[in-house]
């Protein structure tokens, strides 16, 4: 009896050309070898599929980035320093106040004098 009634419960969630719609039919994560992600939640997905957060969280291991596919990566930050493409040029920011810009063709222009034979 139980067999008769899921089967008759599936028909109705048929559509006119046969399909199963699998919001309404399916009570089990799909199996990644048919499409799936074998998982029920975002995060155990992703660690099935040995994918990181959006945020970068869960991210491991060496990462080889193709530059050519990192184009639209137009700034880098870290705690004081932040260095990002304004037009052609580079420009280096201390606390968000640009100190030094470098052109596309490799000229260099300080916001201040520059010290020569400081300490490093």
């Amino acid at each position: 009896m139980t067999q008769a009634y899921n089967l008759s419960q599936l028909a109705n969630n048929l559509d006119s050309s046969g399909r199963l719609d699998a919001t309404d039919g399916l009570v089990n994560a799909l199996p990644i070898v048919n499409g799936g992600t074998a998982a029920t939640t975002a995060s155990a997905a992703r660690a099935n599929l040995n994918v990181p957060a959006r945020d970068g969280s869960d991210a491991s291991g060496n990462w080889n980035i193709n530059a050519a596919s990192a184009s639209t990566a137009a700034e880098l930050n870290t705690a004081n320093w932040t260095i990002e493409q304004q037009g052609t040029n580079l420009a280096f920011l201390y606390n968000g106040v640009v100190v030094m810009r470098v052109s596309n063709f490799g000229a260099i222009t300080a916001a201040s004098d520059v010290q020569a034979g400081g300490a490093v």
